[in-house]
C-alpha cells in the first residue's frame, strides 16, 4: 500500500468539512497537551500514555480504550468502520506499510488498516514536496509572525526566545502584539521549553526560509547559515 493511498491533503480534509455533510472522523495523535491547546474542530483525542504504550504495541487493548472522553469513544466506536478515518500529528511527513510503526500515528494507522478500516494520514503537503510556504497578514510584523514563531518552537524545538531572536534576524521590524507574545509564553510551557538556551534540532532535515534583500527579490536560506 503507497504512501499516495495512505494520505489526504488539507485541500481536500476542508472541502470535506466545508460540505457540511461530511463522513470523516478526524483523530489527533499528538500528545493531550497540544490538543487542549487548540486542534481541529471535531477531532479526537488519541493520546497514548507512555506506560499504555508497550501494551498497544503487542496488540493487548483495542483503539477505543485510549479516548479518555466517554462521548468520543462512543462516537469513534460507531464512526471507525462507517466513515472515512484522517489520523494527524505535528512531524509525519509520509507513511508506509513495511516495516515497524516508529509513531503513535504509524501505529494507530496500522492498527486500523489492519482491522479494514478507511484510514489515512493527513499530509504535510509542503514538507513532504519540499516547498515554500507563504505566511502573510496585512502588515507582515505581528499575526503572520506569531504563527512562524510557534512553527519553529513546535517543529525545531526552539524556546520562545531562540525563535523570535531567529525570526527578527531575518526580518527586524517584527513586533508581535502583548496578547500573541503571551500566548506564545503559554505555548512554550505547553511544549516543555523553558530553557533560554539555543535547543535548535540535530536532525538532517533542512528548513529554507527567506530574507529580503530589496523590495521584490528574496535570497533563501537554510536555518544553519544563521
Amino acid at each position: 500500500m503507497s504512501d499516495v493511498t495512505a494520505s489526504k491533503s488539507v485541500e481536500w480534509l476542508q472541502v470535506e468539512l466545508d460540505s457540511g455533510a461530511s463522513s470523516v472522523l478526524l483523530l489527533d495523535c499528538r500528545a493531550h497537551e497540544l490538543y487542549e491547546s487548540s486542534h481541529i474542530e471535531g477531532a479526537i483525542s488519541v493520546a497514548i500514555p507512555g506506560l499504555m504504550l508497550r501494551r498497544f504495541k503487542k496488540g493487548n487493548i483495542p483503539i477505543r480504550t485510549i479516548i479518555p472522553n466517554h462521548e468520543d469513544k462512543e462516537s469513534f466506536t460507531r464512526r471507525c468502520q462507517t466513515d472515512t478515518v484522517v489520523l494527524y500529528d505535528e512531524s509525519t511527513v509520509s507513511w508506509s506499510d513495511s516495516g515497524p510503526p516508529s509513531s503513535v500515528l504509524g501505529l494507530l494507522l496500522q492498527k486500523l488498516r489492519d482491522d479494514g478500516c478507511k484510514a489515512h494520514y493527513l499530509e504535510d503537503e509542503a514538507r513532504s514536496k519540499q516547498c515554500g510556504v507563504l505566511v502573510h497578514c496585512l502588515a507582515g510584523i505581528s499575526r503572520s509572525v506569531t504563527v512562524t514563531v510557534a512553527y519553529l518552537m513546535q517543529r525545531l524545538n526552539l524556546s520562545l526566545n531562540d525563535a523570535y531572536d531567529f525570526v527578527k534576524r531575518k526580518k527586524s521590524n517584527i513586533s508581535p502584539n502583548f496578547n500573541f507574545m503571551g500566548q506564545l509564553l503559554d505555548f512554550e510551557r505547553t511544549l516543555g521549553l523553558h530553557s533560554p538556551c539555543d535547543n535548535r534540532s540535530t536532525g538532517e532535515e533542512q528548513l529554507f526560509f527567506t530574507t529580503p534583500t530589496n523590495h521584490n527579490v528574496f535570497q533563501l536560506d537554510t536555518l544553519d547559515s544563521t
